[in-house]
């Protein structure tokens, strides 16, 4: 179709849509004169009187009711095609936003964005780590277009559309040849006889863990090493003889490969999940992200339940 054939139609939609040639000028931010000689145009070239002017604004003639429904079909065309392109130009933005807050297992997750980046080549990541609050208040500032954390309840969830990629269960961990590696129930006594390795008091695993004792009266944990890093930790506790503890998903490929057992010992606690947080619906990077966490973390975080 001739440009000025669309144009016109386009104009001839808006001064019908708008009820007058005034409104559609001003909403188009152009001349009545312009608006008008286009109107003019578009009747000559289609060869028939499309409105008429009255006291009340502007009327269809039987031409124009016929021309305005045609109109009406090819701007929800042109609607569709800007919507596509503009999908077009999304996809092709290719940068994926991702703010970390380092709770997720570290190995699943590596893999994962790797496995985004190879399989999709026109995609690429942009990876920023931070503490919960500036990672969720960049995201609601738009600088971030996905969140890896714990998902959120009540007031701090409102607003906010999120995915659940796995569950945390704090254990106790330790080498295969510890003593309580093949112990079926150990007791409180015999965690308070072992040696352990932890993070600093104020960490919640620790917490944790000091409250198994004060709750039983019996003094410990006897921590031989305290570490807040946790792959050095998590090193130590393969190559010792100390306990310690861990989120499960921390120390799945050690629970894998046997350089990690799980003590039997139940701990109380309330578990959380770990997952995706994002503003709004998926666009087709997060969509693709979030199936690949789901499907890695799915077989990672499973082979790990098998192996204890």
């Amino acid at each position: 179709m001739h440009w000025v054939t669309l144009n016109g139609l386009m104009t001839f939609h808006a001064i019908v849509e708008l009820g007058s040639i005034n409104r559609a000028a001003h909403a188009l931010n152009v001349s009545q004169s312009s608006l008008t000689r286009t109107l003019r145009h578009l009747e000559a070239r289609l060869g028939g009187i499309l409105v008429t002017r009255s006291p009340k604004g502007i009327e269809l003639t039987a031409f124009g009711e016929l021309v305005f429904a045609h109109a009406n079909d090819i701007k929800k065309q042109v609607g569709r095609a800007e919507s596509f392109i503009k999908s077009h130009h999304d996809a092709s933005a290719q940068l994926l936003r991702v703010g970390v807050v380092m709770v997720h297992p570290l190995i699943p997750f590596c893999k994962s964005i790797v496995s985004l980046v190879e399989k999709h080549p026109e995609f690429r990541a942009e990876l920023r780590f931070g503490s919960a609050t500036e990672m969720l208040q960049a995201l609601q500032q738009d600088n971030l277009d996905i969140v890896l954390y714990y998902t959120l309840t009540g007031p701090e969830a409102e607003g906010l559309v999120q995915d659940v990629l796995a569950e945390e269960e704090i254990a106790i961990f330790a080498s295969p040849s510890h003593p309580l590696a093949d112990n079926p129930s150990p007791s409180v006594e015999d965690l308070a006889n072992a040696r352990w390795t932890l993070g600093p008091a104020d960490v919640s695993i620790t917490r944790m863990i000091a409250a198994v004792f004060d709750d039983s009266g019996i003094p410990g944990p006897n921590v031989a090493i305290e570490v807040d890093m946790i792959p050095l930790r998590r090193a130590i506790t393969q190559n010792s003889r100390f306990l310690s503890a861990f989120q499960t998903h921390h120390v799945s490929p050690e629970l894998a490969n046997g350089k990690l057992v799980r003590i039997r010992y139940p701990l109380e606690q309330e578990r959380r999940s770990i997952g995706t947080i994002r503003v709004g619906p998926h666009s087709s990077l997060t969509r693709t992200f979030v199936s690949i966490l789901k499907d890695r973390y799915q077989r990672e975080l499973g082979r790990s339940d098998e192996g204890e």
